[in-house]
């Protein structure tokens, strides 16, 4: 898994479906845990001028590629194979290693950089573990309740803050009251649901992220400061400080 310390500009937690990566004999990562402890938690970091990421072990070190592929937990500097290019995938995400080559699960457990393509063995979850609220500020300002409707406002100098529940790769986000955010059929985002609705976050930059909704669309502010999820790219509008 990886971690996100507070105060940090980049995210949570990364595991297999169904599992949990961990240090296997305190070298080697593998991914055959169920539980989440320290061993399977690691911080993720967003390299600013890259935009690739490396994760770190709570005793400081790196996952790098080794001989033949293989993933450890072993570097105590940043390098070209530390860096990790990320494909994102909806709930899922993969790893591409600096050989080219993506990760994937090995039948021992272990995690190493072989595959060609992305298949089941090849995809992940990113878990945030130490994130349990959002606060969003975009170009134009805060994410704020608006006064007089459900829909939030994306241009204001103050901010609410908003609860985050993990569910399989996505997240619900709840606002005041306990009712949920979701897209409504005009792509205004609204705070009022009953029903929770299922978000992708996508960390694509240091300290900042992109959230797609369920219609596969990115949540951006529009030119009169509502917050949208009708955007079809990620860019200026649609990236969020957090």
């Amino acid at each position: 898994m990886v971690s996100k310390e507070p105060f940090q500009t980049q995210p949570g937690s990364a595991g297999l479906p169904k599992t949990s990566a961990c240090l296997s004999r305190g070298v080697s990562v593998s991914a055959n845990q169920d539980d989440e402890t320290d061993m399977e938690t690691f911080q993720m970091e967003i390299d600013k001028d890259t935009r690739k990421c490396k994760f770190r072990t709570n005793e400081g070190n790196y996952w790098t590629l080794v001989t033949h592929g293989g993933i450890q937990s072993t570097a105590t500097e940043v390098g070209a194979n530390t860096m990790f290019d990320i494909v994102w995938l909806g709930r899922r995400v993969a790893l591409r290693a600096s050989n080219g080559k993506y990760v994937c699960t090995k039948k021992n457990g272990q995690l190493a950089a072989v595959s060609d393509s992305v298949g089941e063995d090849e995809q992940l979850i990113l878990k945030l573990i130490n994130r349990p609220i959002l606060i969003l500020r975009g170009e134009n300002g805060y994410v704020c309740h608006h006064k007089n409707s459900n829909t939030l406002d994306a241009n204001r100098s103050v901010y609410d803050i908003f609860t985050l529940q993990f569910n399989d790769g996505t997240y619900h986000i709840k606002g005041a009251g306990g009712k949920f955010w979701y897209v409504s059929n005009s792509g205004l985002v609204c705070t009022d649901g009953d029903t929770p609705e299922d978000f992708c976050f996508e960390f694509l930059e240091h300290g900042r992220i992109a959230i797609r909704g369920k219609n596969g669309k990115y949540l951006r502010g529009d030119q009169g400061g509502n917050l949208k999820g009708d955007g079809e790219n990620a860019d200026s509008s649609s990236l969020w400080e957090y």
